[in-house]
């Protein structure tokens, strides 16, 4: 499973106000910390628009690099910030970025900047007509931006394709939708990856670990194979190791039983 750390998101209170301040340790003890339980990405999302989006994606990705050698995954929609948090790194490991749509303008924006540099990329199902409602229209979508990445040399294997997951609250047959467009895509495009954004599922729900933690569950047995989640959530992370044993995905229950011997596990 790769895991994406979510923690590093502006739109959390505390996050964006440690970037107002430009809070150097706080960042990057937000990321030794994902890094240090597993975290194979460290997504980088100042949470703001507007010219200073780009000057604050530049320092994030700056911040993070220096604190740990794990790549980061460039979060945003501007075409701006995207190009500077891909100047700012310096690593290795190629990053992600995230994200492309095939909506008309933001596609015509991004398509040039992932061109330009070796990276990852998450791609959203929707286009300029929204989310698809329906599987099959998720799947079509998916796999015309499959194809358009393709065509723009990024190889299959360094896609993460996003269904999409709508909350509960407002969606409630979205969590299957999802699991079933999981499916079809690994079945139909076996080389490539699925993401989604876990907490999206419980929006507006009380006890959202839980709706997470199933959510999660349901969606391996489904094919899913790299996730945006809180990695320092033992409850989640507990989850997942179990859920990958069940789904065949764990020779021997190897990563189960390290994760026991860790103390990783949390059986409640």
């Amino acid at each position: 499973m790769i895991l994406i750390g979510e923690l590093i998101n502006g739109t959390r209170a505390e996050v964006r106000e440690a970037i107002e301040r430009r809070d150097d340790d706080f960042i990057a003890d937000l990321a030794v910390r994902q890094s240090t339980v597993g975290a194979d990405y460290l997504d980088c999302n100042v949470g703001t628009a507007g010219k200073r989006e780009a000057e604050r994606m530049q320092w994030l990705v700056e911040i993070v690099q220096s604190a740990v050698d794990t790549p980061v995954s460039i979060d945003t929609t501007s075409p701006e910030a995207m190009e500077a948090g891909l100047d700012a790194w310096r690593g290795d490991a190629m990053p992600i970025c995230n994200s492309v749509t095939l909506e008309r303008e933001r596609c015509e924006a991004m398509i040039p900047i992932l061109r330009s540099g070796e990276v990852r990329v998450v791609a959203l199902a929707m286009d300029d007509e929204g989310v698809p409602e329906s599987v099959e229209a998720r799947v079509e979508c998916a796999t015309r931006l499959l194809d358009l990445l393709g065509d723009a040399g990024i190889e299959c294997e360094d896609i993460f394709v996003d269904p999409l997951v709508m909350p509960l609250s407002v969606a409630p047959e979205g969590a299957l939708l999802v699991s079933e467009a999981i499916r079809q895509i690994t079945s139909a495009r076996p080389n490539c990856h699925t993401v989604v954004g876990l907490s999206n599922v419980s929006y507006g729900l009380p006890e959202r670990p839980l709706l997470n933690r199933v959510f999660l569950a349901q969606a391996i047995v489904s094919g899913l194979d790299s996730a945006i989640l809180d990695p320092l959530d033992r409850g989640i992370m507990s989850t997942l190791y179990a859920a990958e044993a069940l789904a065949g995905r764990d020779e021997w229950c190897a990563n189960y039983l390290r994760a026991h011997r860790d103390g990783t596990l949390r059986g409640t």
